[in-house]
């Protein structure tokens, strides 16, 4: 079992009497999921659909509050987009990024925690004080966990998430939104790409068969020398040079290139965990 340290993460507590039905107007999943046994994903989005963040909701212990987090660079935003339609809501949201440790186990040996889907593979969140904390974990470094990331798929952030993103652009569709649930900020976007199934690129895994590893930011070229796309993500797994990135519907890349044109490398399509899921 390897722990992962998610504690430097934005968190938020959510209670109230009114807490599940009002953040169900906030988010594309259904908070009904959620128990003190499961985690669940979803977006939080603009009227017109585009993403304000990607979130974990899960419930404390005793299952009177709601527990959400997102990455930290959202941490001031995302407290006031959440907040913003509370009027005469039984609602509080508490800032409890600096109070709480998050630990979230990868394929773990018991059933200890929350299952949650956060990198393809079952694991299990730890919501904790730091004096809850015991020994003896085997941690996963920074590195192994963007290695794992990338290798499986998974976008984050600040690399395939940001403002300008739909959530079927990133296939968050998959695993953070329920298209049966009550209506919420930017369903009606949200459904209607799913009805029409058109968006006009969509997350990738890449792998890079030779010359020097790219950075995000590099373009994706196809066999026309036209670009299809961009690199979000990249690193060196096991001799294996392979990323994410985004390519145009119905394209398919062959090299990646840099900004100034002066380095490239071959680039295929490579399946993930995440990206080819059902």
């Amino acid at each position: 079992m390897k722990r992962i340290d998610l504690s430097r993460r934005a968190k938020f507590r959510i209670t109230g009497e009114d807490r599940i039905r009002y953040l169900n107007g906030q988010v594309s999943n259904d908070v009904n999921k959620v128990s003190p046994n499961k985690s669940i994903s979803a977006c939080v989005t603009t009227a017109k659909g585009k993403l304000e963040g990607h979130i974990w909701i899960g419930v404390n212990e005793n299952n009177d509050a709601l527990l959400v987090d997102t990455d930290l660079n959202l941490r001031e935003s995302l407290m006031l987009r959440l907040s913003k339609y509370i009027i005469s809501d039984d609602v509080e949201i508490t800032d409890i990024t600096d109070d709480y440790l998050l630990l979230h186990d990868l394929e773990p040996e018991n059933a200890d925690g929350a299952l949650s889907i956060r990198y393809g593979n079952e694991g299990h969140d730890h919501w904790k004080r730091a004096e809850e904390l015991v020994s003896g974990a085997d941690w996963m470094s920074e590195k192994n966990l963007e290695e794992y990331r990338i290798f499986h798929g998974i976008p984050v952030w600040d690399s395939e998430l940001n403002f300008d993103t739909l959530p079927q652009e990133a296939l968050l569709d998959k695993i953070s939104v329920d298209f049966h649930k009550g209506c919420y900020v930017g369903q009606e976007i949200i459904s209607r790409l799913e009805s029409v199934g058109q968006v006009k690129r969509k997350l990738v895994g890449l792998k890079f068969k030779s010359g020097p590893l790219p950075e995000p930011g590099w373009e994706l070229i196809d066999q026309d020398n036209v670009k299809v796309g961009h690199v979000t993500s990249a690193c060196s797994k096991e001799g294996d040079l392979i990323g994410l990135g985004y390519v145009k519907r119905n394209k398919l890349p062959v090299k990646a290139n840099n900004i100034k044109k002066n380095l490239f490398s071959e680039v295929v399509i490579r399946h993930t965990l995440f990206t080819n899921s059902q």
